[in-house]
């Protein structure tokens, strides 16, 4: 898979803009505010339906435009295709080949792209939510049936909160049992991904930050150690509800499911948020980030897009020549920052696009 051409319309601070792009090393290049963390951020969007750095898409909009237009050609399974997407803040519009698309979901899975940029560190660093959303975000690109589950968890979540908050539960156990059906499948997959990816983000650790402390990933779930089993789960969770229902009923609030689990990250015996130093949690998300390629690479047989925003500036020197090696075995690449990279090696396809 590799993105061929990228046009943006009123996106960010461009007006109009076009790129082409080599199936290899791309490297945007050019000083601060010129627009190469938009560039990223629009293959993003393609790839996601979402920004990686905006919570409101409306924001995405250039100043005084009231929309905006983003078009991608790019090869996947050995077939050129062509994407569109058109968003205001009254519509959007999702075209792949002459196929219209109804909601920005139907984004995902479609581009598979890995996002890189120093805010990453809030991976370690912030709050379980976001690494909530590092699971969620990858098992979405390749696994429909996860997005559709994470929908509908979501759904009659807000359906059973709002029973609980007017104390009215004559049918509350219908919007429970949906909840732990699709609960079992979100936490039975999470703990799949979490096995898949231990001794893959263990071994780019190791590589990357040249320690011998071992990264490891925890999940920890609020309903408690239970089997990874779908049946297993969804009786467990149905058990939990019943029995936490007096309580959720004066929080307004439902307390067990995955909506509260964590991922718990160590190096070596301590838990990375509150013990390591700022070079081994950047050395740590660069192997989660990493990690998550390589999943999705053996998982789709596809080789997702890797974009690294800045990244050069998050390491230190010894820290990012390691990470660069690692690089290189990677498909299509897209590097932001001040100047071209002096390590990267010479005889990789380049295309290098000066912004000013």
């Amino acid at each position: 898979m590799y993105l061929k051409s990228l046009y943006l319309y009123n996106f960010r601070l461009y007006q109009e803009a076009f790129f082409e792009f080599c199936p290899h090393l791309n490297m945007i290049c050019g000083p601060n505010a010129v627009g190469k963390t938009s560039l990223i951020e629009a293959i993003c969007f393609l790839a996601s339906g979402h920004s990686f750095r905006a919570h409101q898409s409306a924001n995405l909009i250039r100043n005084g435009a009231s929309y905006f237009h983003l078009e991608a050609n790019f090869v996947k399974h050995g077939i050129e295709q062509r994407l569109r997407v058109t968003h205001s803040n009254k519509e959007r519009k999702i075209v792949l080949n002459s196929t219209t698309y109804p909601s920005a979901s139907s984004l995902i899975g479609l581009l598979l792209c890995v996002v890189f940029s120093p805010g990453d560190i809030d991976l370690v660093k912030g709050g379980p939510q976001g690494r909530r959303q590092y699971m969620d975000a990858q098992l979405a690109q390749a696994d429909p049936l996860y997005h559709y589950h994470s929908n509908r968890y979501s759904r009659a979540m807000r359906q059973r909160n709002c029973l609980l908050k007017s104390k009215n539960l004559s049918s509350i156990y219908s919007w429970e049992y949906e909840m732990a059906v699709s609960a079992a499948y979100l936490v039975h997959k999470r703990l799949e991904l979490l096995q898949e990816l231990q001794e893959i983000a263990k071994a780019f650790y190791g590589l990357i930050a040249e320690e011998s402390e071992v990264l490891s990933l925890i999940y920890r779930t609020a309903a408690g150690k239970v089997s990874a089993d779908q049946v297993v789960l969804r009786s467990h969770f149905l058990e939990q509800y019943e029995k936490n229902r007096d309580r959720e009923v004066f929080l307004a609030s439902t307390l067990v499911g995955p909506h509260k689990d964590e991922l718990t990250i160590s190096i070596g015996e301590n838990e990375a948020r509150y013990f390591a130093s700022e070079g081994q949690m950047r050395s740590c998300v660069a192997a989660l980030r990493l990690a998550e390629w390589e999943r999705l690479n053996a998982f789709t047989g596809e080789k997702p897009i890797m974009l690294l925003d800045d990244v050069s500036t998050s390491l230190d020197q010894k820290r990012n020549k390691h990470l660069i090696q690692l690089l290189n075995s990677l498909g299509q690449l897209f590097l932001t920052g001040t100047e071209e990279p002096a390590s990267y090696p010479t005889d990789i396809e380049r295309n290098v696009i000066f912004l000013d």
